[in-house]
């Protein structure tokens, strides 16, 4: 037996589905059960970019309704039970967030922050049809899911001691390439680090190889950044940035996983792909969540962008608390700004595993998104200094 299988065979004696049906008190004890784990694990939950703090039990009605988003977001469809109005919404209001004009703006909501990363890089290669693509040590590990997929030869350049892209490094690989062109990935948050990538510089240092294709992975800091110094600068102001990826449930919250693929809308050519269907469609996807679009509408129309703001002025005051009281207890703090994730040195496993840390080697991290609060922090920093002794 593998490991994955020895982990996972307590729960599946459990879970196990049988020939015949469960009782449905059975069933509902068990859900009742599940569900008050999983809450009693959220005023620990400080390691992972996923916001706990939503509220959508006003929307129970919808798991009683099928609603699939077929094809482009604007492209009416034969099934005609969509939410795809909703969809738009969702997206001319992120577009905006990211300085796009949202008429010049193509977008739709994936299934992952990775489908949104491989669409972005898509476009690229397609504009770019010789360019390699080039990234940091510290990029998500979906961007070379996509490289391989679209195989696509990855050039992976050396970050900085923070986890940003080092510009000297992506210049000295583009000018091995010169004439073919480059598709550079940015990352708005790095996935350890929380590192915020100079894409001034990545631009300047990629135009060795030609003409420079940018690909945004802002996964976690898509819907904070905006709200920072960097606000009328990012996204596509930069004429080079033709797509970007932001991950919706891990700033803004949802209880599925989902996120924005945007691009320039004239990185798109749209066209019925089947009759049967009836709809244009340049997403990778085709059939998508519609429930995902309810989800992420009925929490930006609640919010607006106002509430957008405060939430991310909340995480970054948290982000500064938590820095502060890290370094208290001794476990030299490290935070880039306009970013809510802080490194800390890696306290004992046991701690790791009750705050849910994410670690890399010597160190940790804890994201301070809208659901975390200074007690979670004081609560985890006195556990570290009892462990050491403090």
């Amino acid at each position: 037996m593998n490991t994955l299988s020895r982990t996972a065979a307590p729960f599946l004696d459990e879970y196990a589905i049988g020939a015949l049906p469960r009782p449905s008190g059975e069933l509902g004890q068990l859900t009742e059960s599940f569900i008050a784990g999983m809450l009693a694990e959220k005023p620990r939950f400080l390691g992972f970019p996923t916001n706990m703090d939503f509220h959508f039990s006003e929307l129970a009605g919808i798991l009683d309704i099928f609603v699939n988003n077929l094809g482009d977001p604007r492209s009416p469809d034969k099934a005609g039970i969509s939410s795809k109005p909703m969809e738009c919404a969702v997206v001319e209001a992120v577009a905006r967030l990211a300085n796009g004009v949202p008429a010049e703006t193509y977008g739709y909501i994936a299934a992952s922050g990775s489908e949104a990363n491989l669409f972005g890089l898509d476009r690229g290669c397609v504009a770019l049809p010789a360019a390699k693509i080039y990234c940091s040590s510290a990029a998500h590990y979906s961007i070379r899911k996509a490289a391989r997929l679209m195989r696509r030869e990855l050039v992976v350049v050396d970050a900085d001691p923070t986890g940003r892209m080092d510009p000297a490094a992506l210049a000295a690989a583009c000018r091995r390439d010169a004439g073919r062109g480059a598709i550079a990935v940015a990352t708005i948050s790095t996935t350890m680090t929380g590192a915020i990538d100079d894409v001034d510089a990545i631009v300047a240092a990629a135009r060795g190889a030609g003409e420079v294709y940018v690909h945004l992975d802002a996964a976690l800091g898509g819907l904070i950044i905006p709200f920072t110094e960097h606000g009328p600068t990012w996204g596509f102001a930069r004429p080079e940035v033709g797509s970007i990826a932001i991950s919706m449930h891990k700033a803004l919250g949802t209880p599925v996983v989902c996120a924005l693929a945007l691009c320039r809308a004239g990185l798109v050519r749209t066209a019925v792909e089947g009759d049967y269907v009836g709809a244009t469609d340049a997403t990778l996807g085709c059939s998508r969540s519609g429930l995902a679009a309810v989800l992420l509408w009925y929490a930006l129309s609640g919010k607006g962008i106002a509430g957008l703001e405060a939430d991310a002025r909340t995480a970054l005051a948290a982000a500064a608390y938590a820095e502060r009281a890290l370094a208290a207890a001794g476990t030299n703090p490290m935070r880039h700004p306009a970013s809510v994730t802080i490194v800390f040195d890696r306290p004992a496993e046991a701690i790791c595993r009750r705050y849910h840390l994410a670690t890399e080697g010597d160190r940790a991290h804890v994201i301070t998104l809208p659901h975390v609060r200074e007690a979670m922090i004081d609560a985890l920093c006195l556990e570290i200094a009892e462990q050491r002794g403090l």
